[in-house]
């Protein structure tokens, strides 16, 4: 595999002068190479004649990202986190060709001058005799290429790359998952909200110092996030995640001992200082363009939403690993989730504040888009058997005006258009949420109200708990802060058990700002997607 691509890159390379950075850094991102593979290569295209800069891009860029790595960091991180992984791979390359070229235009690397003298066996990798063991290429021991060599079976062949490639990618993911694991258990959660939690501008700085003696496969990265993301009382730190991708798998200490053994120390210096510099530009180049603090970014509630109403709200308190935080500005949930796969139960989603929902404000920002994630998330996190029917439940026990309804015509409109049927009843009309009122819905978003008089009898709140145990979405809104805390008190029964406390009072701005791009990391996450099946048939 790396002799067939040192062979196209040599023909490439030698074309485009400085255009040959953009080209490596491209080729990067779509090769499936670790660090110690790419490293081969790089020797190979030096040797080549091929110049530092293009070769310096590609030895950055390769541990960074692979289509393998993308579709794990879609399922894990979703479509935002995707894009913008990409986007810093090859960021990150261009930005180590274009330094190094520069360096190398002044004299100071030669590309003639940049090996130990002695340190590297003249011969071709890809010979089974070839002396030095750490670079000498093994690709005609794999399993698929051995099987490939003893039948012409075509399908027998698949069956041996496949699962040749099932190791080499799982693997990687179990240490993920193990590390998250580990991480999520055992690992003290101040430590954990420190680094990736507390939005401190030098949480970049560390997390890259921090991620250099690790051995991070950029495999095991997206894994890892998302079992921290799941610790966390609240959300993420993007930059410091993005630290975190970024520098761990770039520098990997097995990596690093081979450049030190066979680069001259000018090289190694130059590489190591192109990793930090890098590292940092682009993790607080998003931070402060891109990224949106107190938002979890990639969540599906959250897709194509730019902004969502604010005002008054209660607090919303994560005390479950099982409780996801969505929302979180200036440190106050307002947005969070709950699943729990392991005992089969419904997702549900938590609320603080009615007004995104209510009909004078649906319309406003993205609230319809929310509104319509929401449904969409609580259909695929169930099994109901009355599928895409939503029951709204209104809690207000007193009449009331059509605009204090919840939700709006525009909204319903929506829903209908995806398949949703919509069924709206109150508290003064069906005084009692029962199983023979849920028998016929999927979904059961349930309205508080400041002004209801009653909370849930214990009865209901039985039902309610039933209605989840048997994978059916619930969605809870609480009613809007009351000094005498009662709306709170009220929720609070139905919240608690699944790990989430609505207390106290928040004042958010009118407009909250969820994404500045949220309709195009969706849209370039379809494209790369595509680009890349295109390169895999290729």
């Amino acid at each position: 595999r790396t002799f067939k691509i040192a062979v196209k890159l040599q023909t490439y390379l030698r074309k485009y002068g400085v255009l040959s950075v953009f080209l490596a850094s491209f080729v990067g991102i779509i090769t499936p190479l670790c660090a110690c593979g790419t490293l081969t290569t790089a020797i190979s295209l030096l040797f080549a004649g091929i110049p530092l800069a293009p070769v310096m891009a590609l030895m950055v860029t390769s541990p960074l990202l692979s289509p393998s790595t993308y579709l794990l960091t879609l399922n894990d991180l979703g479509p935002e986190w995707t894009v913008i992984r990409t986007v810093s791979a090859y960021s990150m390359g261009c930005f180590a060709g274009l330094v190094t070229h520069y360096m190398s235009k002044h004299g100071s690397f030669n590309k003639n001058d940049i090996f130990i003298e002695g340190a590297i066996i003249r011969g071709d990798f890809h010979d089974d005799d070839y002396p030095d063991e750490r670079l000498r290429c093994n690709c005609r021991r794999n399993f698929g290429n051995r099987v490939a060599v003893k039948t012409g079976n075509k399908f027998l062949v698949f069956l041996a790359k496949s699962s040749e490639m099932l190791w080499v990618v799982g693997k990687y993911v179990l240490v993920g998952v193990i590390v998250g694991a580990v991480v999520e258990r055992y690992m003290p959660t101040e430590w954990i909200y420190r680094f990736f939690g507390q939005k401190d501008p030098l949480n970049v700085v560390w997390i890259t110092l921090a991620s250099v003696p690790m051995f991070l496969h950029q495999i095991s990265v997206s894994s890892i996030l998302f079992h921290i993301k799941s610790s966390l009382g609240g959300t993420l730190d993007s930059s410091a995640a993005l630290a975190f991708m970024i520098g761990g798998p770039v520098t990997a200490v097995p990596t690093m001992v081979l450049f030190w053994t066979f680069f001259k120390k000018r090289v190694f210096v130059l590489y190591m200082l192109i990793c930090f510099s890098g590292t940092l530009l682009i993790a607080y180049t998003f931070q402060f363009l891109i990224f949106a603090p107190g938002v979890d970014l990639g969540n599906p509630l959250l897709k194509a939403v730019n902004s969502l109403s604010g005002g008054t709200s209660t607090v919303i308190l994560k005390n479950s690993p099982n409780v996801r935080m969505v929302m979180d500005p200036a440190g106050k949930g307002i947005i969070a989730t709950y699943t729990n796969d392991l005992d089969g139960q419904g997702g549900i989603v938590f609320d603080a504040s009615p007004l995104r929902f209510s009909t004078p404000l649906a319309n406003s920002y993205d609230n319809r888009t929310y509104i319509l994630n929401v449904a969409t998330w609580l259909e695929e996190n169930s099994s109901a058997p009355a599928q895409k029917q939503i029951l709204v439940y209104s809690m207000a026990d007193s009449s009331a005006d059509k605009a204090s309804m919840p939700l709006g015509e525009m909204v319903l409109v929506d829903l209908a258009k995806e398949g949703f049927t919509v069924k709206m009843v109150r508290r003064k009309d069906i005084p009692q949420v029962s199983r023979q009122l849920l028998a016929e819905c999927g979904q059961l978003w349930l309205f508080f109200d400041r002004q209801a008089k009653n909370g849930l009898s214990a009865g209901e709140l039985q039902t309610l708990a039933d209605h989840n145990a048997n994978n059916r979405g619930t969605l809870v809104i609480a009613a809007d802060p009351q000094p005498d805390g009662f709306g709170e008190q009220a929720v609070n029964r139905l919240s608690s058990p699944y790990g989430v406390q609505f207390s106290g009072m928040v004042q958010n701005p009118d407009k909250i700002h969820v994404s500045v791009a949220s309709s195009f990391f969706n849209r370039a996450s379809d494209l790369l997607g595509t680009v890349l099946k295109i390169v895999k048939k290729a």
